[in-house]
């Protein structure tokens, strides 16, 4: 029908126009081209993705150009429209009309010449000129269905291409340039094009005739204008169509784009593969997607190019989401070279790492991409648990670092005030605890120079605390030594055991005077002093008294030990008693008259020093017991008394 013959007219000049954009600035920017004739008019719709930054009056020039090219056979108007993908209004626009060549009826001269003024003629370069328009300033005859953003099929470009650096697995984007790359989309003819019908409005022969019905003349104008678009595009097409691969010649592409595939399975089967051959294996795969593209579906060869196409396309997919899995992982592990790191960081550091983890499981398992993306998941996963391991460390030291600080300052406190061995002893625990707390921070953590910062300061302070626990401690252990040394003194004394309460009194003395005046217990100690140093005088008094009586027990007993018996004694704590024995009485006076009768002097002097050294003996014994000694003869009557 008719209609469906301007529907496919159109459909072929989007084609050219489409092939000579990509022709003159190459595919690395993938323009989609939509046409619209409406109102005598030739809409023209170029969009681009969004992130790509373009040459407007170089683009129009083009179009233009591939226009003018084709000769129309009566002047037709045009306006071309700029679109980034994702947005609703086209950003710049230029209208220009198209003049039929016609020849100078000078004869012999055969070069062509736009019918017109000049004025007309040029006029398009003007508004070219003059054509970057902001979408607010759009002519107000633009149709609203231009305005519609419903172009299917087209997929942003990557905005950078991952490079290779020193780590195999580290994809980072180059800085010096910025290469583009066409995501591989399937088209579905027949529904691209009923795509087109629905969102820019393509004109049906319904149109016309609402628009035009009694116009006889308009009616007219139509026909030649649509025949010369028709006659533009089939010329055009019928060049553009012998050109295509596989048409004419033998499908060389086929082969090549197998080889491309295969080559890049191959290197990423490799599992030693580095960085840059998998950027390569990519490249290749996405070329090999490129020239099964080529081949048009007039081709003998269309069939076989969209089969390969099917099993190659979801190849890229799948080594393009790896890829950024890798790219992904090199930036989780760049933000982390430099150690110390903060926390912060750690969990950005992670967040790369889970994003890159994710990209990799959607890899099928069942894709030929799957060993590479698996064995860089597996490695992944293990750097994460690494991360979240320093995480917990810098967390674990962040807030061992806020818990020391609190039991510092609360240590400060209590040891401003503390005076008992209870409150040393809670002050010495508050600064073990934020010790503890501090020495435990790793030094490859952010917060360690701070802590090591805080233990200096504090240092003294702690020593302090330590000293004095300690000095309490003992002065609380003499204490309770010295009162149980007391009460078991008392009991020696009760039961007469007169030397080991002296030895326990000296003990329990000996503890209470070792308690420091500067500690607590000092206070408490005081009036025991005294108290203890006096019983243990009194006990040592009382052991000393009967360590003399015993002493003189034994002096005498060896005194008046003879033959015979000298005397016998006894001894109290009053005074000692010495009775002169009869026999030794006799003795004595027998042996001094002997000597007087004889006139022996000597035996008279013997005897005389004997009596004395006697007396002297028994004066010694008295003297070191400090008692008197009375001297009896043995008839009873006291025959001398010393005193000390």
């Amino acid at each position: 029908m008719h209609s469906a013959t301007r529907l496919d007219d159109l459909k072929i000049l989007e084609c050219f126009l489409q092939n000579s954009l990509h022709a003159h600035i190459g595919r690395i920017i993938p323009f989609r081209v939509q046409c619209l004739y409406k109102d005598d008019t030739l809409w023209v719709l170029a969009q681009h993705p969004a992130d790509v930054v373009i040459d407007i009056p170089d683009t129009f020039s083009v179009l233009e150009r591939a226009l003018q090219a084709e000769e129309p056979k009566i002047p037709l108007s045009v306006k071309l429209y700029l679109r980034a993908e994702g947005n609703q209004r086209p950003y710049s626009q230029q209208g220009f009309t198209v003049y039929p060549l016609v020849k100078k009826t000078v004869p012999g001269e055969a070069a062509p010449e736009m019918t017109g003024t000049g004025e007309e003629r040029n006029s398009f370069g003007h508004e070219r000129d003059r054509g970057l328009h902001p979408h607010s300033d759009l002519l107000p005859g633009t149709p609203v269905d231009i305005l519609d953003n419903r172009m299917e099929n087209s997929e942003h470009i990557p905005s950078t291409v991952p490079e290779v650096v020193s780590d195999d697995n580290a994809l980072v984007a180059p800085a010096d340039r910025q290469q583009r790359a066409s995501r591989i989309v399937k088209i579905d003819t027949d529904k691209f094009v009923a795509n087109i019908e629905h969102s820019f409005g393509a004109t049906k022969d319904s149109d016309y005739q609402t628009v035009y019905p009694a116009s006889k003349r308009r009616g007219k104008l139509i026909a030649p204008i649509l025949g010369g678009l028709g006659l533009l595009a089939i010329g055009s097409g019928a060049a553009y169509m012998g050109t295509r691969p596989c048409v004419l010649s033998a499908c060389t592409e086929l082969s090549t784009a197998n080889q491309l595939t295969q080559s890049s399975l191959d290197t990423i089967k490799n599992p030693a593969v580095t960085g840059q051959e998998v950027l390569t294996a990519q490249k290749q795969l996405r070329q090999s997607v490129a020239v099964l593209e080529s081949i048009p579906m007039w081709s003998g060869n269309y069939s076989t190019a969209q089969t390969s196409l099917q099993q190659t396309t979801p190849l890229v997919t799948d080594l393009d989401t790896t890829v950024e899995g890798m790219n992904k992982a090199y930036q989780a592990a760049n933000l982390v070279k430099t150690q110390p790191i903060p926390l912060a960081t750690w969990q950005q550091s992670k967040q790369l790492w889970t994003q890159s983890i994710s990209s990799l499981g959607r890899v099928s398992p069942n894709s030929q991409i799957y060993p590479l993306a698996r064995q860089k998941l597996t490695d992944y996963q293990s750097r994460l648990v690494d991360i979240d391991r320093r995480i917990e460390a810098e967390t674990t030291a962040d807030r061992n670092l806020r818990s020391a600080t609190e039991s510092i300052k609360a240590a400060k406190q209590a040891q401003s005030s503390a005076v008992s061995l209870a409150q040393w002893r809670n002050v010495k625990t508050l600064w073990d605890n934020a010790n503890a707390q501090l020495t435990s921070i790793p030094p490859t953590t952010t917060v360690y120079p701070q802590a090591q910062e805080i233990i200096k300061s504090y240092q003294s302070q702690f020593t302090t605390a330590q000293d004095k626990v300690i000095e309490e401690e003992k002065a609380a252990q003499n204490y309770n030594k010295a009162i149980k040394f007391a009460q078991t003194a008392k009991v020696s004394q009760k039961n007469n055991k007169l030397a080991q309460a002296a030895a326990e009194w000296s003990q329990s003395v000996a503890a209470i005077q070792s308690i420091p005046q500067t500690s607590s217990a000092y206070t408490q100690a005081q009036p025991l002093i005294y108290e203890y140093n006096k019983s243990f005088q009194q006990v040592q008094s009382q052991v000393k008294a009967i360590e003399s009586l015993a002493l003189a027990n034994k002096d005498l007993q060896k005194t008046c030990t003879g033959e015979p018996q000298i005397c016998s004694f006894t001894v109290s704590k009053k005074a000692i008693v010495v009775r002169l024995m009869p026999l030794y009485t006799q003795t004595l006076m027998q042996t001094a008259a002997a000597a007087s009768s004889q006139g022996d002097g000597n035996a008279k002097v013997g005897i005389i020093k004997h009596v004395q050294t006697l007396g002297n003996a028994l004066q010694a014994i008295g003297d070191n017991a400090k008692l008197p000694i009375e001297i009896y003869g043995a008839d009873g009557k006291q025959i001398q008394s010393y005193k000390p």
